[in-house]
């Protein structure tokens, strides 16, 4: 029993200092103390009385719910560890109105893991119901921790106010996981109404979680320019110790800026070889204007880029490799500005696109609607009339509609 109430002293001497980044670690459920509280074999009983007899409210609570939560996944009981940890969680909001910024890291720990829990705990039911319930249930717990955060009105200097965003990265998380993306919105709606720090006040991972998940935002609604804005920035903040975290935001970045003919780099792929292993060969061919390798790069990426919800994105990629091929047919004819669309046609049907001619010149139509080339349709004669000054302009300086 030592070791345990070495633990419980910790924890008591820690909340009395406010120290939250001491405090945080030991209702942890990944922490060194899990071993001896699960080596003591306490029986819940003995908990809630040593807890009521050592701290005050709501930390009494607070420890021996962690503690029952410890028991619980000791015992592959996610649902029971999942009331415990949601208890946890709603112990600690109750008491949140007293503390100021230094409750913080604690507050980040036991809002993810109850995460976490849920995500377990449904695993469990997923089979049996179909959803995900406890996901959802949990969201709803963290929500208020967001709002205690957001609506705080103490001194700036200790506000809980800088909790925020961690707050908002967590719920964000289990919103795309849930595949209830509009919920974003509210969220985004109290941000905007709030009195806020800026964002560039927070720290950094809060940075680049909230901007990837906005981001990606974006994306779905096909704002993409707005999107490749945050993921951009997303990138360039994260850390190159983060490895997993940049493929991650590569996964949406890269595939928006393929759309607008913006390619990777060889550095970036020497540096990311998932990316590489996905990209390489579509980058390749929409840079030589290789419409049948982009096609078959395309159907072999196909069910990883579904499940990642960018496939229909790069599918509007091959505009760019078509761009790129009837470039090439300019070049290959001396850059005349006078060509018969029937040439370009052959160009699409060696390339395996076999379409007839009005079909070729509704293609030539639209790359000049879009802007990726100069000129006009002569319908009566059938030819494209290109302009003599730069007729093919950077993809990349096209404003995409």
């Amino acid at each position: 029993m030592l070791g345990v109430q070495a633990y419980f002293n910790k924890v008591e001497s820690h909340i009395n200092n406010e120290n939250g980044k001491a405090l945080a670690p030991l209702l942890s459920l990944h922490s060194a103390h899990v071993k001896s509280i699960i080596h003591h074999n306490i029986q819940p009983t003995q908990i809630d009385l040593i807890c009521r007899n050592k701290f005050d409210a709501p930390w009494n609570e607070v420890v021996a719910q962690h503690v029952k939560t410890i028991l619980h996944i000791d015992e592959g009981d996610y649902k029971a560890a999942f009331e415990s940890q949601k208890e946890v969680v709603q112990s600690f909001q109750r008491g949140m109105g007293s503390m100021t910024r230094w409750c913080l890291p604690t507050l980040y720990i036991i809002n993810n893991e109850l995460r976490i829990v849920a995500s377990k705990a449904d695993d469990e039911l997923v089979a049996e119901e179909g959803q995900r319930k406890k996901l959802e249930e949990a969201a709803n717990v963290i929500s208020k921790s967001f709002t205690y955060c957001i609506t705080d009105r103490g001194v700036l200097a200790s506000s809980k106010k800088y909790g925020t965003y961690c707050m908002i990265g967590i719920l964000f998380r289990i919103y795309f996981k849930l595949r209830q993306q509009n919920l974003c919105k509210n969220i985004l709606r109290a941000v905007k109404a709030a009195d806020m720090p800026s964002l560039d006040y927070f720290p950094k991972s809060d940075r680049v979680t909230f901007r990837y998940y906005l981001g990606r935002l974006y994306f779905l609604e096909e704002d993409y320019v707005k999107a490749e804005l945050e993921l951009d920035l997303a990138f360039k903040e994260c850390t190159n110790k983060h490895r997993k975290n940049k493929e991650l935001i590569l996964q949406t970045l890269l595939p928006v800026k393929l759309m607008r003919g913006i390619l990777p780099t060889h550095a970036l792929f020497d540096k990311f070889t998932k990316t590489r292993q996905v990209y390489s060969d579509l980058a390749t061919a929409i840079r030589v204007g290789d419409v049948k390798a982009f096609n078959v790069a395309l159907t072999s990426s196909e069910p990883l880029l579904i499940r990642q919800g960018t496939y229909f994105a790069i599918e509007k990629a091959e505009s760019i490799a078509i761009r790129q091929l009837f470039r090439k047919v300019y070049l290959v004819l001396g850059m005349n500005t006078r060509i018969p669309i029937q040439t370009f046609q052959k160009a699409l049907d060696f390339e395996g696109l076999h379409v007839d001619l009005e079909e070729a010149e509704w293609m030539l139509a639209n790359m000049i609607f879009k802007g990726y080339m100069k000129g006009y349709l002569s319908h009566e004669k059938m030819f494209l009339v290109l302009g003599k000054d730069n007729p093919f302009p950077p993809v990349s300086q096209v404003v995409q509609s």
